[in-house]
């Protein structure tokens, strides 16, 4: 049986320290890691509930240090002038998919982009996969 009060403090110094660096790549990293899941199955049901709230924590307080912010989110039904941006602009979709090249994720280009992350999901699937299908490669 592990100790789970080692697990637990291994677990809470590792996030603070990813919080106290606005480390937010490398906190979602370390959620997805074996060594995060090794850690965590071995605690009991209340120091797990310990643990996400630690993760909750240590994530708002990366993206209050982050240097690139997520977008505040806007109203759907929002004026035009109040979107962030206008994707049916050309130089918009070169910069959207100079971001998607840059980093394979959503939340990486909303970064880069300003955008929302669910703006950053939507004119992807839009305009970046619906022309990949639209233009297959012309064979010889």
């Amino acid at each position: 049986m592990r100790n789970s009060k080692g697990d637990l403090s291994s677990i809470s110094k590792t996030l603070k320290r990813y919080a106290r660096h606005g480390d937010i790549a490398g906190l979602r990293t370390y959620g997805a890691s074996e060594a995060f899941l090794e850690a965590f199955v071995g605690l009991e049901p209340k120091c797990r509930l310990t643990v996400m709230a630690g993760y909750v924590e240590a994530r708002a307080i990366c993206e209050a240090k982050a240097k690139l912010p997520l977008a505040a989110p806007i109203a759907l039904n929002a004026r035009a002038s109040a979107k962030l941006a206008n994707w049916r602009d050309r130089a918009m979709q070169t910069r959207l998919a100079e971001a998607y090249a840059g980093t394979q994720d959503h939340e990486g280009a909303a970064r880069i982009l300003g955008v929302t992350l669910g703006a950053a999901r939507l004119a992807k699937r839009r305009y970046l996969d619906r022309a990949a299908t639209s233009n297959p490669a012309k064979g010889p």
